[in-house]
């Protein structure tokens, strides 16, 4: 039982990390875009609110893992980032941009924003997934 115990620690660190990585790519990609000219450098620092909240988010439901139950507000959390990513970025994006909003490789960074958002959201499920049949273990 300890080997199967430990086996699952692995796992979700594996998770909190692939959460966590995607969280830096999120201003990576700004950054390559913006080297290439496709955007403004002003947005590496929109880029930067969601890889903070992110990583920020998975660093600490990584290390109160142990002592939190799928229930908590920490696990939610890495549900709920991802997808106010998906949601408000096209309108984010839409608000400061107007009719040229998908112009200029602007449409390339949505598809990989909400690419990100949707990895992350199946990653946090999938911890929580496995957390709740750890706990039933």
């Amino acid at each position: 039982m300890a080997i199967f115990m430990e086996l699952i620690n692995r796992m979700h660190k594996k998770g909190y990390v692939a959460y966590i990585v995607i969280g830096v790519l999120y201003v990576l990609v700004k950054v390559v875009f913006v080297s290439a000219g496709y955007l403004h450098p002003g947005a590496i620092a929109h880029g930067a609110i969601p890889a903070v909240l992110t990583i920020l988010a998975g660093s600490v439901t990584m290390k109160v893992n142990r002592a939190a139950s799928p229930a908590s507000v920490w696990h939610s959390t890495l549900i709920i980032l991802p997808l106010l990513v998906f949601i408000t970025t096209p309108l984010f994006m839409f608000w400061k941009q107007g009719a040229a909003w998908l112009a200029n490789g602007r449409l390339a960074v949505l598809i990989i924003y909400e690419g990100f958002a949707i990895i992350q959201c199946l990653i946090a499920v999938n911890i929580k997934k496995a957390l709740h049949s750890n706990c039933h273990h």
